[in-house]
């Protein structure tokens, strides 16, 4: 038996796994590149179907006189449409705000970049939770509008991306509630689950309606 267990561990060759995990690492960054580019056209073809963003669009283009005549003369009515597609999908992606925190994909938003660079952010966030953990919980000093800004972020569940993208209507509306003090943000998440349940309620009772209308329906041709 020691024989066969010397024989068979002397035969077994070797297999270094690093280049195994060099290319899964960047076949994953790239489907991850890929992924997140994806998402964001389709988030600005989502905006361009939305009038109040596509007339603002349209508005300026027509003031920067992108969409003069000239420019469309000789084409198809299918290649003016194409052409006046690009012009307003150019003026969403660089001058108008579609909501959401969406952006354009970097090359630093690939996994291979994420993970080298998750010590610092790891480093980052812990000295940030213990800087307010000695300055808000041990010497209980007030809080300042950068601790209100992510305390009504986190209550409400965004990224900082996406705080960003709120209007300053919402914001003020936020602000008004004074979610950073735990009392209010219980009393707001406990509100806005009420609403959903309502809503929820609400929707499901007009389905169940609909279908009974539906099921207890006359026939059109009940008298032939």
């Amino acid at each position: 038996m020691e024989h066969f267990y010397r024989f068979f561990s002397h035969s077994t060759p070797k297999v270094d796994v690093t280049p195994i995990l060099i290319i899964s690492l960047i076949v994953l960054s790239l489907l991850h590149y890929f992924h997140k580019h994806s998402s964001y056209n389709r988030a600005i073809d989502y905006a361009l179907n939305v009038p109040h963003i596509r007339n603002q669009a349209k508005q300026l283009a027509e003031s920067e006189g992108l969409l003069e005549k000239k420019f469309f003369k000789g084409m198809s009515k299918e290649e003016q449409r194409l052409l006046e597609k690009k012009i307003l999908r150019d003026i969403v992606e660089s001058k108008l705000d579609i909501q959401g925190g969406y952006q354009k994909p970097e090359w630093t938003d690939i996994l291979a970049f994420q993970l080298l660079m998750l010590p610092f952010v790891w480093g980052k966030l812990a000295w940030f939770h213990t800087k307010r953990f000695y300055k808000y919980k041990i010497r209980k000093e007030e809080f300042d509008e950068d601790e209100k800004d992510y305390r009504t972020r986190m209550c409400i569940g965004l990224n900082e991306v996406q705080w960003e993208a709120v209007s300053e209507e919402k914001k003020d509306s936020l602000y008004k509630k004074e979610l950073w003090y735990e009392a209010n943000a219980e009393a707001y998440l406990e509100e806005r689950k009420d609403t959903e349940r309502m809503a929820k309620a609400t929707n499901n009772k007009y389905k169940q309606q609909k279908r009974m209308a539906k099921k207890d329906k006359v026939p059109d041709n009940w008298n032939d």
